[in-house]
Order: structure tokens, then sequence, then C-alpha cells
């Protein structure tokens, strides 16, 4: 396949990758795409929605298909949040596509019924089969449901709507799939049985991110040029490419930052990596990267430390399949990036007396931490909206209310137990003992109060 620059929502990158996600759909399959933080997930998936990847998408004589694009961190944290979702983003794809009025409206009053009266799960899960079974018999063309940021949805609802879509894509054949997009494979995020036929869609078809190729990561210094009217010098592109390795965040980060560091971008780059590292944007890639290979890191850490011919297979294995390796002209295997491979350096050094951080934000990229360990891909997105209010209120106590509306945009309706089901679910994945809290205390009769280094030593 041939795609031009208008085929892309960003950068005109991972054409091989693309391709492999339109043949897919092509032929009515499934799709897992599946990268680190930052590798272009979301670009490439929502190339999708252009109507040049819509045409390519299309069976010979076929209509191209109807694509869904759902940001899955919009679900919540329920089984009917997450239909709601499903329901309203189909409406809107087909109220841009001008489609039979009829079928909308019959679809929009299935969502306020969604919405508006208290449904048991089980009616719920008929209302949304139900829908989409008779838009796929309505349809003159399949539909795609891209489900982006995927990774909260399958390790935390219950089973049953995998179990759904699965059984949807069973009985309408052709006419329904979908691509998911997450940043670990789809067994390593939920491993069980009871999503086992959902995973199964993907088995055979999953597509993985590794770092751009030269051509591409060239392709991508030439787009961040254009974007910021620059002129790079042959010599600096190819230092760009060769720190970054063709990490996109990584290789975005350091034109960023080498672009405010230096007169202009035909001046020499003459900056380290292990200079880079200590540069604000630069680093947080770098550890929102490694908070990410939770599985690789002994790997990363066993190369560094001990060379090649330390790696097992299996630790070979692990770091090959998501690219982090490479060997050239019959070096030593080595890390990606030079810049990443300094950050990874750092972590052999353990500090001598670790200091008691807290439950804390980071305010550039949205990362949750206790102390050093990142947790954000533990939590859900209500678990993460209370972290994050009560963060910017450190020391301060919320009321019921102020939470209900810090967390859900709405201050009636919210009743005190399902604060306390919440404020409860967050202990037990940020406390030592979340029946005795440290880090979120109730303050009897008012709501909770995080408290901070400043108060334990005040205790």
């Amino acid at each position: 396949m041939n795609f031009s620059k208008t085929a892309f929502a960003g950068a005109p990158v991972r054409a091989n990758k693309l391709e492999q996600i339109v043949t897919c759909i092509q032929q009515g399959n499934c799709c897992s795409v599946v990268g680190p933080s930052n590798t272009g997930k979301s670009f490439l998936l929502r190339s999708l929605l252009t109507e040049e990847t819509r045409r390519h998408c299309a069976k010979e004589g076929a209509l191209p298909p109807l694509m869904v694009f759902v940001d899955c961190l919009e679900a919540g944290d329920s089984e009917h949040a997450f239909y709601e979702l499903l329901l309203r983003r189909t409406i809107e794809a087909l109220m841009q596509a001008d489609f039979d009025n009829d079928t909308v409206a019959e679809l929009r009053a299935t969502h306020r019924e969604l919405l508006l009266h208290s449904q048991s799960d089980v009616a719920i899960r008929a209302l949304y089969a139900g829908s989409m079974r008779m838009l796929c018999y309505k349809a003159p063309m399949p539909i795609v449901l891209i489900l982006d940021e995927f990774y909260d949805v399958l390790r935390q609802l219950p089973p049953w709507p995998f179990r759904q879509l699965r059984a949807l894509y069973d009985s309408l054949e052709t006419q329904l799939s979908f691509v998911t997009g997450t940043s670990h494979f789809l067994e390593h995020l939920r491993g069980d049985k009871d999503v086992y036929e959902f995973r199964e869609l993907f088995h055979l078809h999953t597509v993985v991110l590794h770092p751009l190729s030269s051509h591409d990561t060239r392709a991508f210094v030439h787009y961040l040029a254009e974007r910021h009217n620059h002129t790079v010098s042959v010599e600096n592109e190819q230092r760009l490419i060769a720190l970054s390795g063709g990490h996109p965040g990584l290789l975005e980060r350091i034109y960023g930052s080498v672009s405010l560091l230096l007169p202009n971008l035909t001046t020499p780059i003459d900056i380290t990596p292990a200079e880079l590292i200590k540069i604000s944007p630069i680093q947080k890639e770098c550890q929102r990267l490694w908070s990410e290979l939770e599985s690789e890191q002994p790997a990363l850490l066993t190369l560094l430390t001990g060379g090649e011919t330390k790696l097992s297979a299996t630790h070979r294995a692990l770091l090959e399949r998501k690219g982090l390796i490479r060997q050239r002209d019959g070096k030593p295997v080595e890390l990606f990036s030079p810049v990443f491979a300094r950050y990874v350096e750092t972590k052999f050094t353990v500090p001598a007396e670790p200091t008691e951080i807290g439950l804390r934000v980071d305010d550039d990229t949205g990362q949750i931490f206790v102390n050093d360990t990142e947790i954000t891909l533990k939590l859900s997105e209500p678990q993460r909206k209370l972290i994050a209010f009560l963060c910017e209120r450190l020391g301060v106590v919320c009321s019921y209310d102020d939470i209900a509306v810090g967390v859900w945009g709405v201050g009636e309706g919210v009743s005190p137990g399902a604060i306390y089901e919440l404020v409860k679910r967050v202990r037990q994945k940020v406390e030592a003992d979340w029946r005795n809290p440290r880090y979120i205390v109730t303050v009897p009769g008012k709501g909770y109060r995080l408290e901070g280094p400043d108060d334990w030593s005040d205790a």
C-alpha cells in the first residue's frame, strides 16, 4: 500500500505498521497495537480515521468501514459507564458520517435509556448488544471500534463486557471488529481465563511498535523542523537520530530541549547523554518509559552491568520483543538509545538513606507515585482524579461535597458511601496498611485530608 502524507494523523511514519492494521481490518480481523509510552500509538490509531486510510481499509467493491474512535480514559470504572461511552462515540461517528436519521434516532433513544434509567447489569448488557446488532444489520459498511488507552478498562472491569464484545464479534461475523491500543501486551494486562476468549481475537494480530527505523526517524526530525520552522543541519539530524534511538517521545523531548539551548539547529549538538538526562522533560520521558518496562527492567540492568554475555535467552527475547536492543556492524548488543541507557545506569545507585516522600502527582506528566514507585496504571480514572484533587490540597480537609465535585464534577447525588468506597480502594493501593492509613486520613465528621512528610514530622 502507498500512503500519502494525508493518511497520517501526525508525522508520516510507521507506514508499514499502518499497513498491518489496515490489512487486519480488510480481512475482518481484530488487531492489538502495543507500544511503550509515547511511541505513537494514538497517532497511528487516529490515522485510521483519515479518509485515505479508510479507503484502504475497504474490501474491493465495498464501502469503507465506519471508524468509531474511543478514548478509554473516559470510560470511568464501571461496566455501565463503558457501554455508555461506546454507544455515545458510535452515535457521534454515525452523525459525522450523515448516517440514516431513523437508525441514529433509535440509538439515541437507547443511549438516553442507558443514561437516565436505573438498569440491572443484565438489562444494560442487553441494551448495548441489541443496539449494536441493529446497527450492524442496517449499516451498509463494517463497524470498527478503535479502543485507545484500553489498559485500565481491560484490567479493572468485570469480564462481562469483554465476553459481550466477543459474542457480538462472533455473531456479526465481519461486520464488527476491534482495534486496541495499550502499552503492554493484553495477556500481561490481564491473563485470567475469564477474558481468554476476548484476548484470543488478537493472538495472531498483534502489532508491536519498536523505536522508529532510521528512515522514519529522519522523517520525524523533518516533521518537527517543519512544524517549528527550524533549519536542521545534516550533522545535527544524525545526532538527534543517534541520541533518541528512534523513540518518538524521547526524540521530541531532545529536539525541544536542544533547540532552546542552542542559538539554532545548525550549531553542532555537543551535549552528552549524561547532560541530557538532567534536563527535566528528557528525564521525565525516560522515567515514564522505565516505569512501563516492569518485566524488562531486570534484563536492562543485566545488559548494562554484565554485558551481552550475561543475558539469558529469556531476557534477550524480552528486550528484542519490544525493540529495546540493537546490534550494528558486528558490535556488541546495546540499548536502542544512549540517553535512555544513561538513565538506566542511574538506577544502579541506591540512596543510602531512602527518604519517604509520600503520595504525589507529577504535574507535567500526570504520573502518580508512592515514594519512588509509580502506580498510575494500577489506578482507575476516578481513583487518579481523587489523588490529584487531594494532592492539590495537601494538608487541607476536603469535605464529601468537595470530593464529589473534584472527582465527578457534581456536588449532589454522590453519597458519602460512594466516596468512602472510592477512598477505601485508593488506600488499598497506596497504603502499607490501608486500615491504618498514613497518607489519606479521615477527619471525623468532616471528610479526608492528604498528609505529607511535614505532617509526619510534627506527629
